[in-house]
């Protein structure tokens, strides 16, 4: 992968890193395009020494880097404020969201450039004697944590929220959620398994006891979800420009 310029021009309260990408032609001649991912969900998006990682971005940048004439930067913001921006047109969309266009009606998805499992885990001592085969009927009567405006749990899971047949929590990092799970404060998350992996074993680096990983117990694989960019439509009404990049972006993912 080649990254022609990386910056970082942002404050580190607001957003954590900025990569550019993209060779040719020089950055005077290139279309700018400014997409948002979520920070520290490692190992999919996250900042480390100044520069953009995960799979996200590794995947994103193989066909980015296919499209000559765009500069493309990435900020990291959370989850909830990465859906704002896009939502309400200040930035060109969304580095890393599942399919959800009835839901988010107001992305364009790109085509699938990445696919990963999702899973539910709980903390051992909430679910001990409990088994699980349906999600989320097997799970009423639990506590979840949930980031605010994430989906992954589905239309379904939510609906039994409503039901008061689930509690959900919401916050805004991952990590925060995991660590309430593995005291019992929570009893359930629902993400990628990689990601709840490295979740714990950044606790661990943060001082958490590394008796407490074993807590955490794997109750269900829910799906695969397919990974796609989300672009915004207000902002490609009043950049046109966008709309050629996500046609070019399109033909350049794998199939």
């Amino acid at each position: 992968m080649d990254i022609a310029r990386l910056c970082r021009t942002l404050s580190a309260a607001a957003l954590l890193a900025v990569a550019t990408l993209g060779t040719a032609p020089p950055a005077s001649a290139q279309t700018r395009v400014v997409l948002y991912s979520e920070a520290g969900q490692r190992p999919l998006s996250y900042e480390e020494n100044g520069a953009p990682k995960g799979d996200y971005i590794d995947h994103f940048m193989r066909v980015a880097n296919r499209i000559p004439g765009y500069q493309v930067e990435i900020r990291f913001a959370s989850w909830a404020r990465t859906v704002e921006e896009a939502k309400n047109g200040n930035s060109a969309g969304i580095l890393g969201v599942y399919y959800r266009p009835k839901e988010r009606p107001y992305l364009n998805h790109s085509k699938a450039f990445y696919a990963e499992e999702v899973a539910v885990h709980c903390n051992r001592d909430a679910i001990e004697g409990r088994t699980f085969h349906h999600y989320p009927d097997d799970f009423a009567g639990l506590r979840f944590g949930n980031q605010r405006n994430y989906l992954a749990p589905g239309p379904r899971f939510f609906q039994m929220v409503k039901e008061g047949r689930i509690t959900m929590v919401e916050g805004h990092e991952f990590q925060d959620l995991v660590k309430k799970m593995l005291v019992g404060e929570i009893d359930c998350v629902v993400n990628p398994s990689i990601v709840i992996k490295e979740a714990l074993r950044s606790l661990e680096t943060r001082g958490l006891p590394e008796r407490m990983r074993y807590k955490s117990r794997r109750a269900l694989v829910i799906k695969t979800e397919t990974v796609h960019i989300g672009f915004s439509k207000k902002y490609e009404e009043a950049h046109p420009e966008l709309a050629k990049f996500r046609q070019l972006f399109n033909q350049a993912a794998p199939e």
